[in-house]
């Protein structure tokens, strides 16, 4: 199974993952006190989503699982991080560099008005097939 690289220097970003079509954002939760969103990708999958509209708050990209994405830490910029509730929105540019070579490769959105959600940037990311 493929899973995604860094492009600059092709350490993994995920786990090895398959691809499914995307599913429609998650409503928001009608739990009290609850803030985020569950995963809107189910485990071990990803979606390309390129198909955004203006008025929606999705980064296009390869959409996926948070916990799926293992290669990756916060910007250091803080301001990208900026959300409203438990996470960040994801609307501040991109807010998840490569561990290896800090180059930045996708937005993770958690946010009570944002799908809970990682999106790997398609220019910063390249799909490997290879098992090594």
């Amino acid at each position: 199974m493929p899973r995604f690289l860094c492009d600059h220097c092709r350490r993994p970003l995920t786990v090895s993952v398959t691809k499914v079509k995307v599913p429609p954002p998650v409503p928001t939760s009608e739990i009290p006190g609850v803030r985020t969103r569950p995963a809107r990708m189910p485990l071990g999958t990803y979606a390309r989503n390129f198909r955004v509209s203006e008025f929606d708050v999705d980064v296009p990209g390869f959409t996926m699982h948070p916990d799926d994405v293992i290669g990756t830490k916060r910007h250091p910029d803080i301001m990208r991080s900026n959300g409203c509730c438990q996470g960040p929105s994801g609307t501040d540019g991109l807010n998840l560099v490569c561990v290896g070579c800090a180059a930045e490769v996708g937005t993770r959105q958690a946010d009570c008005y944002t799908d809970n959600q990682v999106i790997l940037e398609p220019r910063a990311v390249c799909l490997s097939f290879a098992d090594d």
